[in-house]
């Protein structure tokens, strides 16, 4: 099994998310990833694509978006990096998710989608760019 680290980058367009998911099912495909983690992967991915493009970067520029993956064995490795508006995602607390939906805040239910769906996530800022590194333990193929 190749660790080799694979990438794409996208830009600040929604219409991205597109190619994007199309992108990731190659990557899966290739590295025979099961169904459910693919599912996680482009959820994780779709959320913070989303709203990086629609709360992190200003519309009138154009931004970049580098999702790269890594796979070994025993894991994957998933990093999202944009030279947006600088802001940590993990700050944000937990949504209440018992609440109804009348009485739930808002917001936040991305970062809580990716909190549940990887192992590890860690955010940090350098150079003027987001980063958020993140991974899946204990990976299955199909």
């Amino acid at each position: 099994m190749s660790s080799e680290c694979q990438q794409i980058e996208l830009t600040n367009n929604l219409k991205e998310l597109t190619r994007l998911e199309a992108w990731l099912a190659s990557w899966a495909e290739q590295m025979s990833v099961d169904s459910k983690t693919l599912f996680q992967l482009n959820l994780v991915c779709d959320e913070l694509v989303t709203n990086t493009i629609l709360y992190g970067c200003q519309a009138d520029v154009v931004h970049t978006i580098r999702i790269s993956l890594k796979i070994d064995k025993d894991s994957i490795e998933l990093t999202i990096t944009d030279d947006g508006i600088a802001f940590d995602p993990l700050t944000l607390p937990s949504p209440d998710v018992q609440a109804s939906v009348e009485e739930r805040r808002i917001g936040g239910l991305g970062i809580h989608f990716v909190r549940e769906s990887m192992d590890e996530v860690v955010y940090e800022r350098v150079d003027k760019l987001n980063t958020l590194h993140m991974k899946k333990i204990g990976r299955k193929t199909r």
